[in-house]
């Protein structure tokens, strides 16, 4: 099983673990700052302090791992190396600079040029990290639904983050024709729905049968999920973009519900295929983001068809944004890391000592206990976060935003055990 996460088609290993270590800096950042300001976590979205979290929880956590998480499997699922890894890390150099400085920018939200620096700086970094899997997906002979969902998950992070810059630039410099509230929208489903969505699909497939042993399960399913969700994300983003134009964002729920719908039955024939019987922490994670990602969508649906007046349709975006991006997002993130991150140090570190010595399995190089305590607190916290928000209860909110900060908190102590394991 090792084996099947790194090849020599794999990266260096210090080229992951910088955009893990990344990813985890952003997470403490972000659990912290939900942690500081939670009181105040309330009203419309198009806010300083709401625009400071969003940004520093997908450009901060989800994203560098996001990026780093695909540099590993890419090359390995689809048997080529990575274009050029220099390029990677050119990347990863202008990213870690400017993704920053437009979040602290975003905090404020300082109209100025510094803001779009940041913006454009970062969208760049994006562009060369997506045109240099393009190019590794495109020097492999394989074609297959995963790769699909890659392909696709990367032309949407392309439109997620040229919208993103061309939001900066005008606020700084209005020039865009459309409303710029409404762009935003299109902006935020075209990376949550349209990047991370399809990209957390397509990969929980390769995943899901890598570590759970199962093979064989029928592809129909992730088809009609990969069709639909496209199809989702399309009309999503041009009716929100163009002022929610009514039959077109019907469409769009429509589709979503049954590209969501789709996934959970792909995942099931997956499930029920497995032989590796036991359900770790790493994947009562991946199940509780499932539930989450449900809850999105009907509640997205809700809000979409059904809006309800003030100051209930704030309060249910906040809860929707919430599910969708800690809850689904993070919340598959986390699991995921907890299988890849004891393989790839064990690969690095232990796989040269097999037959020479007592090696441990990946497995055991972090117990579940603590991982378990994590598991309890993030769940929890994002409950009572969710709760604090629907009636209004700083209390609540400040609740669940200590709990999730004991979770990241316990996430890094968790995975630095890992990282410091030594044959």
């Amino acid at each position: 099983m090792p084996g099947r996460l790194a090849t020599r088609y794999a990266p260096s290993f210090r080229l992951i673990e910088a955009h893990f270590g990344f990813g985890l800096v952003g997470l403490v950042a972000f659990s912290a700052a939900l942690l500081v300001r939670a009181t105040a976590v309330q009203g419309f979205f198009f806010q300083p302090l709401l625009l400071g979290l969003v940004h520093l929880c997908v450009l901060g956590w989800l994203m560098p791992i996001a990026i780093g998480a695909l540099h590993q499997l890419v090359p390995v699922v689809f048997e080529v190396p990575v274009r050029s890894e220099r390029l990677a890390w050119s990347a990863f150099g202008l990213y870690a600079v400017t993704a920053p400085l437009f979040i602290i920018r975003m905090w404020t939200l300082s109209a100025d040029w510094l803001l779009a620096v940041g913006a454009v700086g970062a969208a760049g970094a994006i562009w060369l990290y997506v045109l240099n899997l393009y190019a590794t997906l495109l020097r492999s002979g394989q074609r297959s639904l995963t790769g699909y969902y890659v392909m696709a998950a990367l032309g949407w992070l392309l439109v997620a983050v040229t919208l993103g810059a061309l939001l900066a630039i005008n606020l700084d410099r209005p020039f865009l024709p459309l409303f710029h509230l409404a762009l935003l929208r299109a902006h935020a489903h075209a990376a949550a729905f349209g990047f991370f969505g399809l990209l957390i699909m397509g990969v929980a497939y390769r995943l899901m049968e890598m570590f759970l042993l199962s093979h064989g399960a029928p592809e129909r399913a992730g088809r009609v999920a990969f069709a639909a969700t496209n199809a989702a994300v399309v009309a999503l983003v041009v009716s929100l973009a163009f002022g929610s134009i009514a039959w077109l964002l019907a469409l769009g729920v429509g589709a979503a519900l049954v590209g969501v719908g789709a996934f959970a039955l792909q995942v099931s024939a997956i499930y029920r295929r497995r032989t590796q019987r036991r359900a770790d922490v790493a994947w009562r994670h991946t199940a509780s983001s499932l539930v989450y990602l449900g809850l999105a969508a009907a509640l997205g649906a809700a809000l979409a068809l059904a809006p309800l007046g003030q100051p209930w349709t704030d309060r249910l975006h906040l809860v929707y944004s919430l599910f969708a991006l800690v809850g689904f997002i993070g919340s598959i993130v986390v699991g995921q890391l907890y299988k890849i991150v004891p393989f790839l140090v064990w690969l690095h570190r232990f796989s040269a000592y097999v037959g020479l010595k007592r090696v441990p399995p990946a497995g055991e190089l972090l117990g579940e206990r603590w991982k378990r305590v994590q598991y309890a607190l993030m769940h929890a916290g994002i409950g009572a976060l969710a709760l604090g928000v629907v009636v209004d209860s700083a209390a609540l909110r400040s609740l669940g935003a200590t709990a999730f900060a004991g979770s990241a908190a316990l996430v890094v102590r968790n995975l630095v055990v890992v990282w410091a394991s030594k044959p």
